[in-house]
């Protein structure tokens, strides 16, 4: 069909929104004229057609690294090659919209966090209120880790191996090759099937050539970081080796008035050796051992809003907070506030090629990994609320992959099998102060008499009925194990029907078995207390040591005990299992218009697994939840203009999400309802559509741009059970609203401008911007839970000599822009603290490389 009457039929037909079938007609009409301006394409693989890159032998590669080369003009841009689709191939021709990031310039730039990688993807959010808490968006798609058997939306891969939780993901990213960002379902070719993209991180493997390289940086805010890897061969091509190593620290950022302690420093560290036998060029095993490790005083949540109910609390113990304004980056903590991390890994990747030239390639990946998490949490107060909280998390697992890749013809094939065994123990915590029971009540002695009741005027009737000094050093310990397996086959076939048109199909099965449990039980209460005549204060623990001194109980402890069930919960237990097998798959086609202009529609089908709700259920939270499943049809367009000094990509897509797994509460009958959302409940339907844009432009060879942004919406079409920040229940009807972690817009620009100064000597400067519109941090979108719309600017200005010698000043958040990076509720739904982005950071840095 010809392009004028296909664009009709698409008018007459509205098949896809609206913002769509523009983009379409838009593709259409500018690639039919630049079919007709470009010369025909030659060779019998357009994919992979004056691919300016040397092939690797595997020896030197067993998972190919990006290839950056410059063509020809000094002035075109760098030819990018990915492994997306377990294939060498440049990135313009995969049928997926992604971005790919080098390693290379992130290390320049300064961006080594997980959520500063999010300053250069279009419709990436990272949120990182701590590393348990950790979650990935793309397209407004994602899910939080709260719930610890909750898998995310978004596979997290690292050097082949899937990361099962999103905290694992959260050290310094150093010595990386690449950063790949792919949005919609992926899962065909991964290890592990997802609904809103995969972030695959490809660290740099060893050579046989000798190189060395040292970094170090100091700032503002006590910052010091030192980074360093060594690499080359130590039996002469037949064994390599690579040594890489970091260490991170800064001081806090944030006030506590209550004492002189400062929270939110950084203090971590990390090693990955690696070695890679290569005793031929058709095979290779590349062994890598990894090591991290963070003893933080982190994380403090600034108030951004609390309810009237807390406020009463507060009033009735006559407390007094400090006004909420994140930004004055000020607290209140009597108790200790610090995260302990380490985390230690394993993995084999092993290729074996044979057959006809290599044109059959065996893959093997073996991994374990080991991640545990302690947090001690403040009540965000200077009184005895709760003095120790948090969830202790073990999470173990190991993974096997094989893959089969064959290129025969016009087809490429690659089958496989995929194995993942994962356990997960965590402990939550929740230690009783003695000021928790009057603090609870009081405000409830308020609100229902209306008369400005105080410890102070009423708290000795309240003492001898139930004595908060009693239940301090009470503990509710809750205990949650799953064990999950999963296994899967898949494989794809990528045809070339013609030198222009290509044709892609993808299968899956998946199979998950779960088994957990939930076991809390409670320390004993004190039974007695102290009394000194010469303290009015310790007068309500009178009755208290008078049972004491006759040997007896305090009568009161039973009271006590009934008002912790409705405070705290009582204790429970239950065992849960959860079986489930799914399909999924992707379908698409690509067409060459010209050598520069390349098209292409796919639709794909993800799948998430169901799983246990690791928290009390009942009639409104069933004991397990189902499997999320996503339906993408994406349009893309990919090109390159002006003798390759220009690169446009651009992707319109329209996504339908079942059972979209949702934070909420649990079922536990107290007269104060459990704040904390720990269970998860599925919305019936959502709706994803947008559009993104990416370029870069190289017009000059000292001069380097680059641009991308995407447009939005991200909407429940049918949610009326989400969690109700005033009535604590899960009832409010939020369907047509936007999801959370979704703004509509987001941006990212950059330029950069190099000058020979003298023979050898280089300056460089550096600017990149990126901003994000506002949108909710939580999935109730409760009030204080909104991230207003922000913009974040960098600079760098160095020189570099080309004996490796780089020295370079910086400065992050040019203009100091206060801005809130994550919200977390801190004493449930409706009361949020806010993690505020870092104010204007500013240091040096200086490098040497050997080579």
């Amino acid at each position: 069909m010809r392009p004028k009457l296909l664009a009709s039929a698409l008018a007459e037909k509205p098949l896809l929104p609206m913002a769509s079938r523009g983009l379409l007609l838009l593709l259409l009409l500018l690639t039919s004229q630049l079919a007709r301006a470009e010369p025909e394409p030659t060779g019998a693989n357009p994919t992979l057609e004056s691919l300016p890159v040397q092939t690797l032998p595997a020896a030197a590669a067993p998972t190919p690294p990006v290839a950056a080369e410059t063509v020809q003009s000094p002035a075109a841009l760098d030819t990018v090659v990915v492994t997306a689709r377990r294939k060498k191939e440049k990135v313009e021709v995969v049928p997926i919209s992604m971005t790919v990031l080098d390693g290379d310039q992130l290390a320049a730039a300064g961006l080594y966090r997980p959520q500063d990688i999010q300053e250069r993807v279009p419709g990436l959010v990272v949120s990182v209120p701590n590393p348990r808490l950790t979650s990935y968006t793309i397209r407004g798609l994602g899910s939080s880790s709260a719930n610890d058997g909750l898998e995310s939306s978004v596979g997290l891969f690292l050097d082949g191996v899937y990361l099962g939780r999103q905290g694992l993901s959260v050290f310094d990213l150093v010595d990386l090759e690449r950063v790949e960002v792919l949005r919609g379902p992926q899962g065909t070719l991964f290890g592990k099937n997802t609904t809103a993209g995969a972030f695959n991180i490809v660290t740099k493997a060893p050579t046989p050539e000798f190189e060395a390289r040292a970094e170090g940086s100091v700032g503002n805010l006590g910052y010091r970081q030192w980074r360093g890897s060594i690499n080359g061969g130590l039996i002469g091509e037949t064994l390599s080796g690579r040594l890489t190593g970091y260490l991170t620290r800064r001081d806090g950022s944030i006030e506590n008035l209550h004492d002189d302690r400062t929270f939110q420093n950084q203090n971590k560290g990390g090693l990955r050796g690696q070695l890679l036998w290569a005793p031929s060029e058709s095979f290779s095993s590349r062994l890598i051992y990894e090591y991290a490790d963070a003893h933080e005083d982190c994380c403090v949540f600034l108030l951004t809003s609390y309810r009237e109910a807390i406020q009463q609390r507060d009033a009735y113990i006559e407390y007094q907070r400090e006004p909420v304004n994140p930004y004055a980056r000020q607290v209140q903590y009597d108790s200790q506030v610090s995260i302990e991390m380490h985390q230690k890994a394993v993995s084999n990747e092993i290729n074996w090629s044979f057959g006809d030239g290599g044109a059959t390639t065996l893959t093997s990946i073996s991994a374990w990994r080991d991640w545990r998490f302690v947090p001690y949490n403040d009540d965000a107060t200077s009184r005895e609320l709760v003095p120790l909280s948090g969830s202790i998390n073990n999470h173990q697992q190991w993974s096997q992959e094989l893959r089969l890749a064959r290129q025969q013809g016009d087809v490429d094939l690659v089958g496989g099998l995929f194995l993942i065994e994962q356990r997960l123990v965590a402990l939550d915590r929740f230690v009783v102060g003695k000021d928790l029971i009057p603090w609870a009540f009081g405000g409830i002695l308020r609100d229902v008499t209306g008369l400005p009741l105080t410890q102070s005027n009423s708290g000795l009737l309240f003492d001898l009925i139930a004595p908060g000094e009693n239940a301090a050093g009470t503990a509710n310990l809750t205990r949650g194990e799953q064990t999950s397996r999963s296994g899967a086959l898949f494989g794809s076939l990528d045809w070339h029907l013609t030198p222009r048109f290509d044709a892609t199909f993808g299968l899956r099965y998946t199979r998950e078995l779960k088994k957990g449990s939930v076991v809390r039980t409670r320390t004993a209460s004190n039974t007695g207390g102290t009394v000194d005549p010469n303290d009015p204060a310790s007068l309500p623990q009178l009755p208290g040591a008078l049972f004491a001194a006759l040997g007896l109980p305090d009568p009161r402890n039973y009271t006590l005990g009934l008002i912790l069930d409705q405070v705290i919960g009582a204790p429970y237990s239950r065992a849960t299992s959860y079986d489930e097998g799914q399909f999924s798959g992707q379908f698409a086609l690509g067409y060459q218009w010209t050598p520069a202009v390349r098209s292409y529609l796919s639709i794909g089908h993800g799948y998430k697994a169901g799983g246990i709700n690791l928290g009390v259920t009942g009639a409104s939270v069933k004991e397990t939840f189902e499997p999320e499943t996503a339906t993408s049809f994406e349009l893309g367009l990919k090109s390159q203009f002006f003798r390759r000094r220009l690169g446009l990509n651009l992707a319109a897509y329209h996504s339908i999400v079942r059972n979209y797994q949702a934070l909420t509460f649990d079922n536990e009958p107290t007269l104060f309802p459990n704040p904390a959302q720990v269970n998860l409940l599925n919305v019936g339907k959502v709706r994803l559509q947008g559009l993104e844009l990416e370029g870069r432009a190289r017009p000059w060879s000292w001069l380097s741009l680059r641009a991308g942004g995407s447009y939005g919406r991200a909407v429940t079409v049918d949610f009326k059970n989400a969690p109700d920040e005033d009535a604590r229940t899960s009832t409010k009807d939020l369907s047509g609203k936007r999801l959370y972690n979704a703004p509509i817009i987001t941006a990212t620009g950059g330029i950069e401008v190099t000058r020979a100064l003298a023979d050898n000597v280089e300056a460089y400067g550096a600017f990149d911007t990126s901003y994000r519109s506002d949108y909710y941090g939580t999935v109730e979108r409760g009030r204080g839970s909104e991230i207003a719309a922000y913009s974040l600017s960098n600079l760098r200005l160095g020189l570099k000599h080309a004996r490796g010698v780089e020295v370079s000043v910086w400065v992050r958040n040019l203009f100091n822009e206060d801005y809130i990076a994550a919200i977390n509720p801190i004493y449930g739904v409706g009361d949020y603290g806010a993690v505020v982005g870092d104010q204007r950071t500013y240091g040096l840095s200086a490098r040497l490389e050997l080579r």
